[in-house]
């Protein structure tokens, strides 16, 4: 009886260790599902995809950062994720959101990357690559554009397309 106690610990021990080292070498968050691929113009560089999971009924002041990436140049493709039911009715979330990026609604490929906190940045490379997450605050209106654009003009190696060899 003492054995199976023992040898019954020893196999948790081992898959537990198992599941902590197949959680070191793989990422979280995976892969960012990439919407708006089409909308890229070649302006200048390769695009930084900017995605926000928003609510209509998030706080007026922490939906400013919607003001900021509307204005973002054209190497920046934004697009707005929402819940189905609130996409229903785009001109009311338009109109009390103040968006005019693509609004596209929550699909289950997003189901690992819903943030905790609301309305939430994501900075996204071509591949998928998750470059930032950003809690949208109160405030963060000064700061946003300046830090997005120096992201982009720091980082433009790692946004650049891989090139496949031969």
């Amino acid at each position: 009886m003492k054995n199976c106690i023992i040898g019954v610990l020893l196999v948790c021990i081992l898959v537990i260790l198992s599941f902590m080292y197949k959680s070191s070498k793989t990422p979280i968050l995976g892969k960012f599902p990439i919407e708006n691929k089409k909308l890229h113009h070649n302006a200048g560089g390769p695009p930084l995809y900017i995605y926000i999971f928003f609510r209509k009924h998030n706080c007026p002041t922490c939906l400013e950062a919607i003001q900021v990436l509307n204005e973002l140049p054209s190497q920046f493709i934004v697009t707005g994720i929402v819940k189905s039911k609130e996409l229903k009715n785009e001109v009311e979330l338009r109109e009390v959101t103040g968006a005019t990026f693509d609004l596209i609604a929550y699909k289950d490929s997003y189901k690992r990357f819903v943030p905790n906190y609301y309305p939430t940045i994501f900075g996204v490379g071509g591949n998928g690559k998750i470059f930032f997450v950003l809690p949208a605050i109160p405030g963060e209106k000064e700061y946003l554009e300046e830090f997005l654009i120096v992201f982009y003009n720091q980082n433009l190696s790692l946004l650049m397309p891989e090139k496949k060899k031969e």
